[in-house]
């Protein structure tokens, strides 16, 4: 092979090796940062998808609570307390009511569990009878007020909504002791307003025990007479007794015809 032959293009080679390599460097790089074909796209990141599952999971879990026969009887019964209960007036029922939805629309599962526990737990003790007869004291309490003197009565007592089981206990606790505080109040002062009529009686019945021995007195004792004698006994003569007998009237015929005589007798 000719020597001047292989050199030759050795030649022309050498001038384009550099640019050559300039050119790799920039495929290089602008490969680097080149989006990755379609068929090699990323994935979407994990985390979202566990995000959006939860949250799918999470909506589940509170429509099995909301259509659980547990959950619609505890919200019967919340109905039918409401309807019965004399505490609350209706408007006060309303915003009770529409609060309650408020809260439930934004529990989750787990809150609401525990919601429906605390409010089974808080039925068993309102239909307790003690219960029972303090809301009905309650109510008859309450419904002799003014609606400015009830809602300062109910002002620092939470709904039941609200409250939990224990907070419910307590409260009716403290119906009852008012209502025991009252009762002993109206005890004592019906005791006093009893003791006061049978003085008043006492004191009647003694004034006309009097005027009856009075005149029962007066009845039975003699009257004084200068006629009659005060050495006891049967007494003394009757009044004009020492007056002769044979005063009256008489009729006659005389001489000179009839004449009516009179004899008054001698005092």
């Amino acid at each position: 092979m000719n020597p001047s032959a292989t050199s030759m293009p050795t030649k022309l080679f050498k001038p384009l090796l550099p640019c050559l390599l300039a050119c790799a460097v920039v495929a290089g790089v602008t490969g680097a940062f080149a989006p990755a074909p379609l068929s090699q796209a990323a994935d979407p990141p994990a985390a979202a998808t566990t995000e959006q599952d939860d949250a799918q999971e999470s909506m589940a879990a509170k429509a099995e609570i909301l259509q659980s026969t547990r959950w619609r009887r505890a919200i019967f019964e919340l109905g039918e307390w409401l309807s019965v209960q004399k505490i609350y007036p209706p408007r006060e029922v309303q915003r009770i009511k529409a609060d309650f939805n408020t809260k439930v629309m934004k529990m989750s599962p787990q809150e609401l569990e525990y919601l429906l526990d605390d409010l089974e737990a808080k039925f068993k003790i309102i239909d307790a009878p003690e219960a029972q007869e303090a809301r009905a004291w309650m109510g008859q309490y309450l419904s002799a007020m003014t609606d400015r003197k009830r809602a300062d009565v109910l002002k620092d007592v939470p709904n039941v909504v609200d409250m939990t089981a224990a907070q419910l206990s307590q409260e009716i606790q403290k119906i009852e002791l008012t209502r025991q505080n009252l009762k002993d109040r109206q005890a004592a002062f019906d005791g006093g307003r009893k003791v006061l009529a049978d003085v008043a009686a006492a004191n009647r019945k003694a004034t006309a025990d009097a005027s009856l021995a009075a005149t029962s007195k007066m009845n039975s004792s003699t009257s004084y007479s200068p006629y009659r004698s005060n050495s006891g006994g049967s007494g003394g003569s009757p009044p004009f007794a020492n007056a002769r007998v044979g005063s009256g009237m008489s009729i006659g015929i005389g001489p000179w015809g009839a004449y009516v005589g009179m004899s008054l007798g001698n005092f």
